[in-house]
């Protein structure tokens, strides 16, 4: 089963007519907007004026002229922000934002242009009214906010921040690029005075696709300049919309397959749309919520939030569990930070970020139940790695595994690091009378092997990897330990080894590789495949970019290398 869950970065599949109507324009009309007489021109702009219409309607704009087609949300947003503010002006803005709103801002607060006021939001994502009323200013030009957060979900009361905007007389933009399709959008009743919309996310049209709704008495200045088809003797960018802001060529493809997404979405009805996300965003909070070790953040309510939900699994990196969920289970989401740090600072994840699971209109149940027992044995793991304990003594009294990843070939394979309780550094010397290994003086490493699986000790630190699951990790973390407390309560009859035994470590091997990505090694870069080389999992012959004579010093120094570390007869119990 593959299943896709990232519809918050962009939805996936779209419907039917969008490929249809997509491949009809390329096929059947094919010409610019505006840019000819002939019958096929006059075509493409009726398809475009007529998605423009579609979605005037769709958001109760009064005048489609004041719908202007984007590439995208981030281009609208960009342009209503940097076209509708002047040097002096003050905005109050959300910590829930994207970048998209976020570093225009910034820009032109650096540059001096205006002053900036960040309304920090609660934990859940929630903004607090009282502090944006507070927030006003005597030249507060503009309140921009997000309608629905790309990384909570959490939905803004925007009737209410409208009201509290205008009786300051301050305009309201909104970014909504997660609600547009999903949640009723009405400019007029909501007293909207700029809205930026995505076009390929809840509006279900193609990728390229977006729009800014500009009310009708604003003027802004333009974001660039150039070709608009018509006025084509004034050497400045004509008044009248949509045209002022439309430069260049339209994505004509794009918005065939927008206009015919929007008579999707009015034919299915958002209220539809709106309620099986709402169903199927409960279920993945509530299974996830009953899952030990995962945290939910956000509102973990469907009613306070669009289909956007954020966890991690305690003490696993968020990256690590979307590749294993990509690599073992084929399923889809999006792991980081989202474009919004802001809002991971809100939320108390700006470290590592969160794993964001975004279900969507053609999602289905048994879909989402797949996900959540994938997610629930990728916990378990980590559950039980966080339960191992080893014996206590007087040296080492134990330790906590704090993060395991994937290893490059087998996603169920794990590869763990695990704290020791404390600094096992000063018996590096003494190692080699129990494992042979290579220790390395000046990075106070010291490197073995069992098997295919390689132990690196570090000061208050074991890497274990290419381990079959958390409990083979646990029981050589234990002899690793053991073997530690050995070494300890032994060192006075011990010769230390002064010096390291053997020169070429893991991290010296990396010399002999590229440095850069390898067009021929596949999706993995050259420091990646050194490491699965050092580790067995991959051979010098698969990587073309490796020079002969390089490859030919390295194979005599890499067959020494794993004999050298062969460990000792039966003293090393593993």
């Amino acid at each position: 089963m593959e299943v896709y869950l990232n519809n918050a970065a962009t939805s996936w599949p779209k419907p039917e007519v969008v490929y249809r109507a997509v491949d009809a324009f390329l096929r059947r009309h094919g010409a610019s907007q505006g840019r000819g007489g002939f019958r096929r021109s006059r075509e493409a702009t009726s398809i475009i004026e007529d998605c423009r219409r579609k979605l005037a309607e769709f958001l109760n704009a009064p005048d489609p002229s004041r719908i202007i087609f984007t590439k995208n949300c981030s281009e609208a947003l960009n342009t209503a922000i940097k076209g509708v503010l002047r040097r002096g002006d003050h905005v109050i803005t959300s910590s829930m934002e994207h970048n998209s709103v976020w570093r225009p801002l910034k820009t032109l607060e650096k540059k001096g242009v205006i002053s900036l006021t960040e309304i920090k939001c609660g934990q859940r994502g929630d903004i607090d009214l009282d502090a944006v009323k507070d927030a006003f200013q005597p030249r507060t030009r503009l309140l921009v906010c997000t309608h629905a957060s790309n990384v909570t979900g959490t939905i803004f009361p925007l009737a209410e921040l409208a009201e509290l905007a205008h009786g300051h007389n301050t305009l309201l933009l909104v970014d909504a690029a997660q609600t547009a399709g999903v949640l009723p959008l009405d400019i007029d009743e909501m007293g909207i005075d700029l809205l930026a919309v995505s076009g390929h996310k809840g509006l279900l049209g193609p990728q390229g696709t977006g729009a800014l709704y500009i009310a009708s008495d604003l003027i802004l200045e333009t974001l660039m300049e150039g070709g608009t088809g018509s006025s084509s003797l004034l050497p400045f960018q004509p008044v009248e919309l949509p045209g002022r802001f439309e430069v260049g060529t339209h994505n004509g493809p794009g918005l065939a397959g927008l206009g015919a997404a929007l008579d999707f979405i009015i034919t299915t009805g958002v209220n539809e749309i709106r309620t099986k996300e709402h169903r199927l965003t409960g279920l993945v909070i509530d299974r996830l919520l009953s899952i030990p070790g995962v945290v939910v953040y956000g509102p973990q309510d469907p009613d306070q939030q669009v289909g956007v939900v954020s966890f991690n699994i305690l003490d696993v990196n968020p990256e690590d569990v979307g590749s294993v969920l990509d690599e073992v289970y084929n399923i889809m989401v999006r792991t980081g930070l989202h474009c919004a740090p802001q809002a991971h600072r809100t939320i108390g994840t700006i470290g590592r970020g969160t794993v964001r699971v975004s279900p969507s209109f053609f999602n289905t149940e048994d879909e989402i139940i797949y996900f959540l027992d994938a997610v629930r044995e990728i916990a378990s793991q980590a559950g039980s790695a966080r339960a191992v304990k080893s014996e206590k003594s007087d040296y080492i009294t134990g330790y906590k595994i704090q993060q395991t990843s994937p290893c490059f070939t087998d996603g169920s394979r794990v590869r763990v690091v695990a704290s020791l309780s404390r600094d096992i550094s000063e018996l590096f010397p003494y190692l080699n009378a129990v494992l042979r290994g290579d220790f390395d003086q000046e990075r106070m490493l010291f490197t073995c092997s069992y098997g295919e699986r390689p132990i690196v000790l570090q000061a208050q630190q074991v890497t274990v990897g290419k381990t079959e699951d958390m409990a083979t990790a646990g029981e050589i973390l234990d002899a690793v330990v053991a073997i530690l407390n050995k070494v300890a309560a032994k060192r006075e009859t011990i010769v230390p080894t002064t010096l390291p035994q053997f020169q070429l470590s893991p991290f010296d091997i990396y010399k002999y590789f590229p440095r850069t990505n390898c067009r021929d090694c596949g999706e993995v870069t050259c420091l990646a495949f050194a490491a699965g080389v050092i580790q067995g999992q991959h051979t010098l012959e698969q990587c073309p970019q490796l020079k002969e004579e390089k490859k030919a010093v390295l194979e005599e120094k890499l067959a020494d290398y794993f004999a050298h570390l062969l460990p000792k007869g039966d003293e090393l119990e593993l």
